[in-house]
Parts: structure tokens; sequence; C-alpha cells
């Protein structure tokens, strides 16, 4: 039976919790430029959709290139030391998101290789997905995603740097970034929306939910 994260249903207005780890859960970052190399190569492909690979094109021709509408945002991530997790909404029909995430990983993979002299697979395979709804969980999954660095040792969440976590708590200049969607979902209302879901965030997690979080993963324990 194929792996219900590897089903893939990108249809328009809908959101997504997408996550990869490194082959046999090794290290895909393995120092700061890593990150933000991996960082950058998100920011590119998020406003370039349709264009050439990241390596072929220079600052001085982007300047020049109209901006179709993005089929695609990101609302959270965060980068871990042997794996990512994303959320993002499929906005239009084309390029799908199983386009964007094959663009992010031949990159990086290509930056990774060159960096480490690296051979083999860096990924441990295809990445998981999993449609989250607005009313089933979408509030919850971003929590998940900005709270994973809680396993890192000596790590707050709220001060770690590779995730969104910050911008939701301390607003954002990040124009790839959109935040905003989960505040005019869950806290339309709230002349402080950052305060709401720093408040959201402290609540102790749901056992229940983590769970099923970490079969996505494949690292719950009761597996």
């Amino acid at each position: 039976m194929a792996d219900r994260y590897l089903r893939r249903n990108f249809k328009p207005k809908t959101y997504h919790h997408i996550f990869n780890r490194g082959c046999f859960k090794q290290k895909i970052y393995r120092k700061k430029k890593d990150y933000e190399v991996f960082i950058d190569i998100l920011k590119y492909y998020l406003h370039y959709p349709a264009l050439s690979p990241l390596s072929k094109l220079s600052a001085t021709k982007l300047k020049g290139v109209k901006q179709p509408a993005l089929p695609y945002q990101l609302l959270a991530y965060c980068l871990m030391p042997n794996h990512f997790h994303l959320l993002l909404k499929q906005v239009e029909a084309a390029p799908t998101l199983s386009d964007f995430l094959k663009k992010i990983s031949i990159t990086y993979a290509m930056y990774f290789q060159h960096q480490y002299h690296h051979s083999g697979a860096l990924f441990q395979g295809k990445f998981k997905s999993a449609q989250v709804y607005p009313d089933e969980g979408l509030l919850y999954v971003s929590k998940y995603i900005h709270l994973n660095p809680k396993e890192l040792e000596g790590s707050d969440p709220s001060d770690y740097p590779y995730s969104s976590l910050r911008d939701y708590f301390n607003g954002t200049s990040k124009d790839w970034l959109h935040p905003e969607i989960i505040f005019q979902l869950y806290f339309p209302k709230a002349s402080r929306p950052q305060l709401q879901y720093r408040n959201y965030v402290q609540i102790p997690s749901n056992p229940e939910k983590e769970t099923i979080l970490r079969k996505m993963e494949g690292s719950d324990p009761s597996d």
C-alpha cells in the first residue's frame, strides 16, 4: 500500500504540511552557511517559480524580471539539522508544490554535493506531504513546526534562527513569508495577533496530534 504521505493533492486554495529528511537521517545542514543557502533557494523559487535554476541567473538579470501571480505561498518553516518542515498554500493550479519541492531539492542537493564532495542521495526519498484544513489543524501544524527546535539541546524555539517563529512573534519584512494568512484565519479581530499567537504556542501540546504528526516524519516511537 502506498504511503499516504506520498500522495499529492495540490488543488488551488489548499494548505499542505511538507517534510523531508536526510538520507539515513544524516545532517543536511552542517553549518550556518548551509541553512542560509537553503533559505535563499527557498526565497528564489517562491519569487520566481517559472524561471531557470538558481545557478544560471544573476542578480542583474533578475532586476528586469516581471513577477507573475505567485502559484504558492509559504506560511511557516523550520529547518532542523537533518530535516525541514514547510507549511504552504497552493494558490493557483500550476505550477504545483511538487514542481516547487523538486526544484528546491535538486538545487540544494547540487550545492551540498559541491560543498562537501558528497556522493549519493542527500534526501531519504520523495518529500512527504499532508493536506491540512483550516478548521482541522492548520493553526496547530504551524505551532508544531515552530516548536521543533525544542528537541535540540539548549535551543529556545522563540530564538531559533532557522524558523519563522520570530517573524510570527515580532513581525516580519520578508515578502516571501505570509504569517498574515494564519493571523487573518484565526485572530481576525485581534489588535495584536502576534501576541495571540504567542499565547497559543505556549499552550501545552496535544499528545494525540503530536503522534499523528510524528508518524508523518517516521519518528513516532510507537511505530
